[in-house]
């Protein structure tokens, strides 16, 4: 994921659909946010919505320099696989 910009809106916005899982290319992350959402009744989804916007900000401030260092690994709010 090379452009910063949206991935630190589709963070804030999508986060707990796992959409930036699936940005990073870990579609089986996402798929099992997805899951887990379902399975706790959206609880989960709720903590993620959280995450998921302290996460976007905190992209969205990061310079190019620090964004592009840090683009090769997963961010604390994306899950591993």
């Amino acid at each position: 994921m090379d452009n910063k910009t949206l991935f630190g809106v589709m963070t804030i916005i999508f986060n707990s659909y796992g959409v930036p899982c699936f940005m990073a290319g870990k579609v089986k992350a996402g798929i099992l946010r997805i899951v887990f959402g379902c399975i706790t009744f959206g609880v989960i989804g709720i903590i993620n919505v959280v995450k998921g916007i302290i996460l976007g900000i905190k992209i969205l401030q990061m310079s190019d320099e620090e964004y592009q260092e840090k683009k090769g690994t997963l961010f604390s709010g994306i899950p591993k696989e």
